[in-house]
């Protein structure tokens, strides 16, 4: 397996941890632990020019070349590994999603939605879009989730997707968090009726959270977020 060292601009409650992971400016060179390939990953566009820099940095310490990607980056994704870019718990059961929402950086960087073969083990599921899954595969991952604790849906939940059989599933595990979308007037509906579906499933609210991002309308921006 191939040692890869990990570089990224600051630290995050996503970010991995472990002896090839730095975090900013490279260390003294005889700090450097041996690998094979260094990699600054990039998330966010604000720190782009600040992870260009860290990768020159790194290649002037260390005489390697050093790899800039992540999804700040343009990196196209792929298969999920656990723990390489993000922290061991997280984990992805499928890439992509079928919506399409102009908005979304998803469709130019994952495409459609893609049910990964593996599911690896993790109490939190970062799906772009979980429920547009076959009942099939969300059944593997349910039966994952069933060894889990603290379990949180963390991708972000299509409201108008919930339904019984996600219900009587999440139900049987033991979920701390439940993240929905609610990105647009279109979608307040619901997502307003999948938290009343959640409440009277015997979900307290204080574990059902919402997306809700906004834009130029800011009286529209504002209604939603009082209305959820």
């Amino acid at each position: 397996m191939r040692r890869i060292l990990r570089v990224f601009p600051e630290r995050t409650s996503y970010t991995p941890t472990g002896d090839l992971v730095f975090i900013g400016r490279p260390p003294f060179k005889e700090m450097i632990p041996e690998h094979d390939e260094i990699h600054v990953s990039c998330t966010f566009t604000w720190d782009y020019d600040e992870c260009k820099l860290l990768k020159e940095e790194w290649e002037d310490r260390t005489g390697s070349e050093v790899k800039l990607g992540g999804i700040a980056a343009g990196s196209k994704v792929g298969k999920f590994t656990p723990g390489l870019y993000i922290k061991n718990g997280f984990t992805f059961t499928s890439r992509g999603c079928d919506n399409g929402c102009p908005w979304c950086m998803v469709p130019k960087l994952e495409g459609g939605l893609r049910e990964l073969d593996i599911i690896h083990p993790g109490n939190i599921i970062q799906d772009n879009n979980f429920l547009q899954c076959t009942r099939k595969h969300k059944d593997r991952a349910f039966e994952m989730l069933r060894s889990q604790h603290s379990i949180c849906f963390k991708g972000g939940l299509q409201a108008d997707l919930i339904d019984d059989h996600f219900l009587e599933n999440i139900k049987s595990l033991r979920v701390a968090e439940l993240w929905l979308a609610c990105d647009s007037s279109g979608a307040l509906p619901g997502a307003v009726d999948a938290i009343n579906k959640l409440s009277n499933a015997g979900f307290k609210r204080k574990k059902i959270s919402c997306y809700v991002l906004i834009g130029d309308d800011m009286d529209e921006n504002e209604d939603r977020c009082r209305e959820i």
